[in-house]
């Protein structure tokens, strides 16, 4: 199927697979099957039962720009010099640890020819034996993983494809209750601080790791910024647009003035749905009324939101060719073909490493203004999880033995197994330049064996070698973040969602596209919210309202 010109990369699948997924390339998991429910109590998302990591945060490292506990992320202007070396040796035993995980980029070379994999061996102390499985085919590889049930140690990734589960077993938390290890005994509260990187890892990114009662998994973290409107602050400036209107009617006059289809520019690189929708208070999927949850697609809102962005495809402000299936919408921004689009903040340093607009590059944050004027509206919180990682079931002593590798993989930004991890060897796979590591093409092909996604040190605010884009990304996120809502739903679970999420979200943003592109009038979306609701949305309402009611954080 094809996305909604208006969704960004996390929020298509957290839009579609609801809280049971995260970041993923566009394109929805289709559901494998319609394994039995089993509601959605303590008997599987438990919210109450197992204690959380008790936090303790690495003081190794001072940021040049402090976060706060609203979840605005720390913010360094360069990389520190020397780095921090924050472990006394590898944390393996030597023997053998298989992954399975997943990459966004070509699979690297296998670790023969790979200076990269040896030395992450070499730094471990482990034998890393890796499935590494391209982004588009993991759902189907999760699958055939599950069918097949021989599983390594580590599994990447549950919470991307709860739906990946073949027909016929089990739903997602009654499998990991079957197959995995429950973590609470090493990780519940104090418990973790034998591992102090992983109980550096904030509080809320371990919420979606709790299933059964217990802590199934650990977390890739991410912050709270949702989806975000980036603008060209150098094209704006050349042709004096107002980089903050006040109002829809004042954003809809700047698009215009940014536009030029002779000159081969478009003042949007996506329908922006979702910011217009910001502007009008619309919820990001759910909220709470009266006690009971509404939908964002049941509100008026949305029906005007819809109305609103159409009217800005039909005044020709949106890229022409936006509807196209894998729109190559970030190329169009860092060409200047586009001047605004809308992504996560992780976007900021990929477009300053992708520029070729040259020095004068510069990108900033938009608010989204109330619909009539008068301040701004909020933004979205996403969710704090990326995804988070299974173990098989396994002894004590190789539990703990996978933990101490784990550990070491979550240490901290500023220290030199971060920059290992994540930019390779000084010389070979990296160069430093003005404060930020810079890959070499050995790099690019060597360093993404997936292990990020396996577990991940708390994300921050870093655009390498350009530290006024950090500042400016780390100011535009500091004022949005304290008026950022929250969704109801983060960190439950519903087994309808995690099953069908698939099915909805081609019902919604089919829909959508229906509409935005003009194929359908507003009025459609009646016939669609009906057979939205019957097809799972309202169970799936259910569902959630009970895991409120059982939720005691």
């Amino acid at each position: 199927m094809t996305s909604s010109p208006s969704i960004g990369r996390r929020q298509l699948l957290t839009g579609a697979l609801g809280t049971a997924a995260a970041l993923a390339t566009p394109g929805l998991l289709a559901g494998c099957g319609d394994g039995g429910s089993t509601g959605n109590s303590d008997q599987n998302r438990a919210s109450g039962s197992a204690r959380l990591p008790n936090y303790l945060p690495y003081t190794g490292v001072r940021p040049d720009l402090r976060g706060n506990r609203q979840g605005l992320l720390d913010a360094f202007l360069k990389y520190p010099e020397p780095p921090v070396r924050a472990t006394d040796g590898p944390p393996g035993d030597g023997g053998e640890l298989s992954a399975f995980v997943l990459t966004n980029s070509p699979v690297p070379p296998a670790v023969g020819q790979n200076p990269f994999w040896q030395e992450m061996n070499r730094r471990l102390g482990v034998d890393l034996r890796l499935t590494i499985v391209p982004n588009p085919d993991m759902p189907a590889k999760f699958a055939t993983l599950v069918a097949g049930d021989d599983l390594p140690d580590v599994i990447v990734p549950a919470l991307f494809t709860p739906n990946g589960l073949p027909a016929g077993t089990a739903n997602l938390p009654a499998w990991l209750a079957a197959k995995c290890q429950d973590l609470s005994p090493y990780l519940s509260g104090d418990a973790v601080h034998e591992y102090p990187f992983l109980a550096n890892l904030p509080t809320d990114a371990w919420r979606d790791c709790r299933y059964n009662g217990g802590i199934y998994g650990l977390p890739v973290p991410r912050g709270i910024g949702g989806t975000l409107m980036m603008r060209r602050d150098d094209l704006f400036k050349s042709l004096g647009a107002d980089p903050q209107p006040e109002s829809f009617a004042e954003f809809r006059a700047v698009c215009r003035k940014l536009t030029d289809a002779r000159a081969n520019r478009w003042a949007l690189a996506q329908a922006p749905l979702d910011f217009v929708r910001q502007m009008l208070g619309n919820p990001w999927r759910w909220k709470m009324e009266g006690g009971r949850l509404v939908s964002a697609y049941e509100s008026e809102e949305f029906r005007q939101a819809l109305s609103d962005t159409a009217r800005l495809v039909k005044d020709g402000v949106v890229h022409p060719d936006s509807f196209s299936n894998n729109a190559p919408t970030k190329k169009w921004f860092n060409a200047g073909s586009a001047t605004m689009i809308t992504d996560r903040y992780t976007a900021w340093p990929q477009f300053y490493a992708e520029n070729i607009a040259g020095p004068d590059f510069d990108i900033g944050g938009m608010r989204p203004p109330r619909h009539e004027g008068g301040g701004f509206a909020a933004t979205w919180q996403a969710q704090a999880t990326n995804n988070f990682t299974a173990f098989k079931k396994a002894d004590e002593g190789r539990v703990r033995a996978l933990l101490k590798v784990c550990n070491w993989l979550a240490a901290p930004f500023g220290t030199e197994e971060w920059l290992l991890r994540r930019y390779g060897l000084a010389g070979v796979h990296y160069r430093m330049s003005d404060g930020g590591p810079e890959l070499t093409q050995a790099g690019v092909s060597q360093t993404v064996l997936g292990i990020r996604y396996i577990v991940d040190a708390p994300d921050v605010i870093f655009v390498p070698g350009e530290a006024e884009a950090t500042r400016k990304s780390y100011e535009y996120q500091a004022s949005i973040i304290p008026t950022a809502v929250k969704d109801p739903t983060l960190g439950l679970f519903s087994d309808t969602w995690s099953r069908r999420s698939g099915q909805l979200g081609t019902i919604v943003n089919d829909a959508q596209m229906d509409v935005l592109s003009g194929r359908k009038p507003v009025s459609a979306w009646d016939e669609v919210l009906k057979q939205w609701r019957s097809t799972g949305g309202d169970k799936v309402r259910t569902e959630f309202e009970e895991a409120i009611a059982n939720s005691s954080d």
